[in-house]
């Protein structure tokens, strides 16, 4: 207990984030979902830390992440690293619009804007690496992003705390 103090929370979340992408490009195969729920995390995490805990830092981190996870499960660099850099850059634009918004509409949004990432990757990775679209691994993602999305959204909360 003594170590979280020495860490604000935008570090606990980077923790969080190396995690969450360790566990989700390692292939669990008699347990595939325990890699798509790490790579849920990771992507809630990520917006997270831009909607709360934005710095330019986040740039870098997203080129980081975006290559990585590109060159992990695709093969190719392209959809992962587009799509988190355009989200960052989206959220620039936006930033002045969603900071007056209530909590309940900052969390829906949130959750929407998971959803949209998530198939963005998916529509980004058809067009660039002619990867087929498979209906039931979106929709288990969206599962998934159900079954998550609320407990981790307290978690962060306690963790900004």
């Amino acid at each position: 207990m003594e170590f979280s103090k020495f860490l604000n929370s935008s570090s606990k979340l980077n923790i969080i984030l190396i995690i969450s992408f360790s566990i989700s490009v390692n292939s669990f195969v008699l347990f595939p979902n325990v890699n798509n729920a790490f790579y849920i995390l990771f992507h809630l995490t990520l917006i997270y830390l831009i909607f709360y805990h934005y710095h330019y830092y986040l740039y870098v981190l997203a080129f980081i992440y975006g290559i990585l996870f590109d060159l992990l499960l695709l093969n190719n660099i392209g959809a992962h690293l587009i799509t988190f850099l355009s989200l960052l850059t989206l959220f620039i634009f936006l930033r002045k619009y969603l900071i007056r918004l209530s909590s309940y509409q900052i969390i829906f949004i949130y959750f929407i804007t998971l959803v949209i990432l998530l198939l963005i990757e998916q529509i980004l990775a058809i067009l660039i690496h002619n990867y087929k679209f498979n209906f039931s691994s979106f929709f288990n993602f969206f599962l998934i992003s159900l079954i998550i999305f609320i407990p981790t959204v307290f978690l962060f909360t306690k963790l900004d705390k």
